[in-house]
């Protein structure tokens, strides 16, 4: 080893644990939830977002509002979603006591832990904001949009101009996400790079229509581009200081502020020295947002697209050798005719070059659609199929049209109080984002993609970085290397999904973490998906149902008609396809709640004129499928209570048993001792290994005789954490003595499956969470982790 090669190392060395050193000096833990879940807090902070009214709830009596709150103080939070009866604005500063409620959070895969929800019970304006000037400007903008375009086209044009992305529709969100045009949505290198391009052109355009004697002086000192430059950063940083100061924004700000330095000091910049420049400055900024998923997104996007356009660059380049020299042609006798003959072969080659557009654009987008597709199918769990043709067709017509328009007209807006314009860019809004939602109509537009392992995101990146660097390291690069980043990257993934393909499919079934409330999904060896009562709101079921790649759900039970069991529905129906729903038929819907399903389809995907079907089930009731046999035995037409107390149907929940290859599993809603009694004669047909304890572990259920009969190895109790009941109750526990118990509140989800063999692999969502490592022991079973899925 070289002495030169001795002192890289010994630098890359000092570097590296510098930059370690400084992280953990800059590092502040996160506030964990379960020390301020029922909590009341106080916090420092500003408005980050507009105030969005919430129909479903009402505080204090009066209409609700959600607010997302960037918070200054105290540092170990960073926002919130607070929910008050008054409307905070972002250029003042205030300090407020927040109520966390008990279920804030859960522990589910595929739950959001990131954003904490809270209620206001004390609000106090603590004066002007330091950065309130952008601030106002932001306002604004933001209120005359609100006013002056539809209510299709306002919020659309919100997120592209200042950031603000909280009033667009689900609708929206979801058009975007299917037809692959999310990044879209967020201001970053694509919005920068436009009102560069406009700006840049039209300054230097400008500069060189000014009178001679005056482009002679200044020239003199400065080149037209220079001055160009000069001129834009103004309306680089008026940009940056409207916009949400996100991630993405500040990336392509630091970028662009770097390119136009290139400009004024001569120098062409190396686009990937660009790049990671502005990726140290914002992690030294903020050493915490190298886990944030903006960041990754942008970062990785903008590498993948650049790699392309570098390979591009240099095929042109090779082309361009090869031709003659313009010089040498314009020294030839015959100029004019030359001259002549070049414009016509031009004018006859343009549909090849328009064709060479596009497939430049088609590759560009390729390449950051599969650069960015893993990080996204981890998080978001799908994969636009229709992401190519979207971003070659409409992102022109948004970026060209709408985004340089709207910007000018913006600037336009805050300088004079006019908006140029308004009402051709509110039509042609409207016909894209009509466009766009038609398109992500198409069942084909998007796939699901369940959670998969993250080592297999980490290998998918260790093969870009490899593929980087033998193709900006020429002596390393030959055309056999390319195999290595291409195993790297691959071969893992086409490993695990021969896996998965060949794993053998027996009852998994997984009892969510719903707060105070049941829900569980049922994945039958059929590859039929069952939901078993959805909680209060649904998010928890929802989030764990797209985890796992799931967007038709077979069939909705109902125990009973409680709002902790059934009152998430409403949620379900408006996000998924469902085939049926049943229940016990003594539950009432809401008015109009029958029609409603039978006039419209109950997801995005669903088909016109194919309602909903509601199912009574009742004792007796068997379902039959491949592996498994599904029977009710309760309740009974001839059944009713003898407690008048019982209004709420406890003992009318539907208990029904799963019978698999060699187990069984027992759902008992909320039954009480009444109910337990009636059901306990049937002795062995009761029999079951896992058992769902009735009604959370309440002292009226669980009795001796019912737990004797079913005489369960496994017993799970779906029950809230710090809850009002204290439920589980002590004499339920003591009745499930020498039975293994599972809880919700202290476990978090509880997966169980059965395996060929018949038996039972159980897994909760705590033995799939990295935790910190004291010992070279608890670092490996991290490293075991990284292999680990639901």
């Amino acid at each position: 080893m070289t002495r030169k090669t001795l002192f890289h190392v010994f630098i890359i060395a000092i570097i590296t644990t510098s930059g370690f050193y400084y992280a953990k000096l800059r590092y502040i833990p996160a506030l964990p939830l379960s020390h301020i879940a029922g909590e009341t807090i106080e916090v420092r902070g500003v408005a980050n977002s507009e105030a969005v009214p919430l129909d479903s709830e009402s505080y204090q009596g009066v209409a609700a509002f959600s607010q997302r709150i960037e918070i200054r103080g105290p540092e170990n939070l960073k926002e919130l979603r607070l929910i008050s009866n008054r409307v905070l604005f972002s250029d003042r500063m205030y300090h407020i006591k927040v109520q966390i409620p008990k279920d804030a959070y859960s522990l589910n895969p595929g739950s959001n832990h990131n954003l904490l929800s809270g209620y206001a019970v004390e609000i106090k304006d603590a004066g002007s904001n330091p950065n309130g000037f952008f601030k106002r400007l932001r306002t604004r903008l933001n209120d005359f949009m609100k006013r002056n375009f539809s209510s299709e086209s306002s919020p659309f044009l919100m997120s592209i101009i200042t950031g603000e992305r909280s009033l667009l529709t689900k609708e929206t969100r979801d058009a975007f996400n299917a037809t692959g045009l999310a990044h879209i949505l967020s201001i970053s290198g694509a919005h920068f790079g436009l009102l560069l391009f406009i700006l840049f052109r039209l300054f230097r355009f400008l500069v060189k229509a000014l009178p001679y004697n005056m482009l002679v002086r200044l020239t003199l000192y400065l080149t037209p581009s220079q001055i160009a430059a000069i001129l834009c950063i103004p309306f680089m940083i008026g940009y940056l200081g409207i916009s949400d100061m996100s991630i993405p924004s500040i990336r392509s700000f630091i970028m662009i502020t770097l390119f136009l330095f290139g400009l004024l000091i001569h120098r062409k910049g190396f686009w990937l020295n660009t790049l990671l420049f502005a990726a140290v400055v914002i992690i030294l900024i903020q050493p915490d947002s190298i886990l944030d998923l903006s960041f990754q997104l942008s970062f990785i996007a903008v590498l993948c697209i650049g790699m392309v356009a570098e390979q591009m660059d240099g095929r042109s380049a090779e082309q361009q050798g090869n031709r003659c020299d313009p010089q040498k042609v314009a020294d030839f006798p015959g100029q004019k005719v030359a001259e002549r003959l070049e414009q016509f072969k031009r004018f006859k080659l343009l549909p090849i070059a328009l064709l060479r557009y596009c497939a430049t654009a088609l590759k560009i987008s390729l390449a950051a659609s599969i650069g960015t597709a893993p990080l996204v199918a981890y998080y978001f769990h799908y994969f636009s199929l229709v992401s190519p043709i979207t971003n070659l067709i409409i992102t022109p017509v948004i970026g060209f049209v709408i985004l340089p328009l709207s910007l000018v007209s913006s600037f336009v807006f805050l300088a004079s109080g006019v908006f140029p314009l308004s009402s051709f860019i509110d039509a042609i809004t409207i016909f894209v984002l009509d466009a766009i939602k038609y398109t992500a109509q198409w069942n084909f537009a998007d796939i699901k993609i369940p959670a998969f392992p993250p080592v297999l995101l980490v290998m998918f990146y260790l093969g870009i970085l490899v593929y980087v660097f033998l193709t900006f390291h020429p002596s390393a690069y030959r055309l056999s290397s390319i195999a290595i980043p291409v195993g790297i990257a691959i071969l893992p993934i086409v490993f695990y999904a021969g896996i998965k393909l060949s794993e053998h499919r027996g009852i998994s079934i997984t009892y969510l973490d719903v707060g105070q409330g049941d829900s569980a999904v049922v994945e039958l060896p059929d590859k039929r998906t069952l939901v078993i009562d959805t909680g209060r709101k649904g998010f928890q079921t929802g989030g764990f149902l797209k985890y796992r790649g799931i967007k038709n759900i077979d069939a909705i039970i109902l125990s009973h008609g409680q709002s902790d069991h059934a009152g998430g529905i409403f949620h379900l129906l408006r996000n998924f396809n469902i085939q049926e729903v049943w229940d016990n038929g003594r539950l009432i819907y809401p008015q109009g709640f029958v029609e409603l399903l039978q006039r419209e389809p109950c997801a995005p995907h669903a088909e016109k004129g194919s309602p909903l079907r509601i199912r009574k089930l009742q004792r007796g009731d068997v379902i039959e499928g491949s592996g498994y046999i599904i029977t009710v035995l309760h309740p009974y037409d001839g059944f009713y209570t003898m407690h008048s107390k019982d209004s709420d149907g406890n003992n009318d929940s539907i208990v029904l048993r799963i019978q698999g290859h060699k187990n069984t599993f027992l759902f008992t809603g909320d039954i009480e001792k009444e109910a337990e009694e009636d059901l306990s004669h049937f002795g062995k047909y009761l029999k079951s290994n896992v058992l769902k304890v009735p009604h959370h572990g309440s002292r009226t259920s669980s009795s001796q005789v019912f737990v004797s009969a079913v005489s369960a190895d496994i017993a799970v109790i779906s029950v809230g954490r710090k809850n009002s009941y204290n439920h589980p109750h002590d004499e339920a526990l003591d009745m499930l003595d020498g039975v293994k118990i599972f809880r919700t509140d202290k476990e978090g989800a509880i997966g169980i499956k059965e395996l060929p063999d018949g038996r039972l692999r159980i897994k909760t969502w705590k033995d799939l969470q990295f935790t910190e490592a004291k010992t070279v022991r608890d670092e490996l079973m991290n490293f075991k982790k990284l292999f680990l899925v639901w």
